[in-house]
């Protein structure tokens, strides 16, 4: 799986990755805004690596680095295969198809020795999968399964809803009333399949505790940009809303934002899922951002170095990981946050 570094060098497409936001070490919690631009930097103007023939290789191609969920595995990722003695090389997949496919070529053409990667969708990334395969480099994935990969790492689409949705419900009942009809928003990425099993559980955990809570609208805001958009487009359209819940935490963040500026006032609920250091933060603080699911970002991170080392040592990795969905609000905060 070794390549030669003269092949890498005349691609000339290395990409370097300075810290996506944290101060460089794996135990310590990424800060998203620095990781963005500083990782937007160094792709603009990679450098070459060091010149060693042995060098271990993992390519990472997260679904979008704007996203903070994805920043902070991103961070996590890097500090981790420096700790190792591995080289990381990460390419934004921007959330688009393309741009991913591209990617992961171009890992290949490098002769990087594993491959990680969060799909855009279920099916664009088949065929360079396949390709890697055939060229004898493991593939990771994580979020989206992929029949080719070595392993894919994932998460009950579900479970995760319902977890968020839940926090949702019980909040509505206890400040309106269980057979209030409360209206909330939900902030998803429909070209991600995988987000209607979210959509349903966010509505079905709602309805276990305020079953006359209805959904008043969906909208697309995957990014902390787009849900500041989207805030402030719902707040418009539903003076009367009382809860915008996102299918990720960086939608809702950016939706936090919007709701702050417009003084929504305290009896307001703003949720996602991922468990981004920033969503435990206003958690604890005990701001209007009451909750989120917590998929330990900085741990997965430091899992993809890992299975990279035992694949390095001729070692075996799970076909299949599930990742634990853990609910995280003020009743159990101080659990996750120091």
């Amino acid at each position: 799986m070794k390549k030669s570094l003269a092949i890498l060098l005349a691609m000339g497409l290395i990409l370097g990755l300075v810290g996506c936001g944290s101060s460089g070490t794996a135990n310590e919690s990424p800060t998203t805004e620095n990781s963005n631009e500083e990782t937007a930097e160094n792709t603009e103007s990679p450098e070459p690596a060091a010149e060693n023939n042995d060098e271990f290789t993992v390519g990472f191609c997260p679904m979008d680095l704007s996203n903070n969920f994805w920043a902070a595995i991103a961070n996590s990722f890097e500090a981790a295969g420096k700790d190792a003695g591995i080289k990381t090389v990460i390419a934004d997949g921007k959330s688009d198809s393309a741009t991913q496919v591209s990617a992961l070529e171009n890992f290949i053409s490098q002769g990087v020795d594993v491959i990680v990667v969060g799909p855009v969708d279920s099916s664009s990334l088949s065929g360079v999968i396949a390709e890697a395969k055939e060229a004898g480099i493991p593939v990771i994935t994580h979020t989206t399964a992929y029949k080719d990969a070595t392993c894919n790492m994932n998460v009950d689409e579900l479970e995760m809803g319902t977890a968020i949705g839940q926090i949702c419900g019980k909040w509505m009942a206890e400040t309106f009333g269980e057979d209030a009809d409360c209206k909330f928003a939900i902030l998803t990425q429909s070209a991600l399949e995988q987000t209607i099993g979210r959509e349903n559980g966010i509505k079905a955990g709602i309805a276990e505790f305020c079953p006359n809570a209805v959904c008043a609208t969906t909208v697309d805001a995957h990014t902390t940009d787009l849900g500041i958009a989207a805030g402030e487009n719902i707040l418009a359209a539903n003076p009367d809303i009382v809860a915008i819940i996102g299918i990720n935490d960086s939608g809702a963040l950016g939706a936090y934002e919007t709701c702050v500026a417009q003084e929504v006032g305290d009896d307001f609920f703003l949720g996602g899922v991922d468990g981004t250091e920033q969503a435990l933060e206003l958690i604890s603080q005990g701001t209007i951002y009451r909750g989120t699911v917590y998929l330990n970002p900085v741990g997965t991170g430091q899992q993809f170095i890992e299975y990279a080392q035992t694949l390095r040592d001729g070692g075996e990795i799970p076909e299949s990981f599930m990742v634990p969905v853990n609910a995280i609000s003020a009743d159990n905060i101080n659990e996750y946050k120091n």
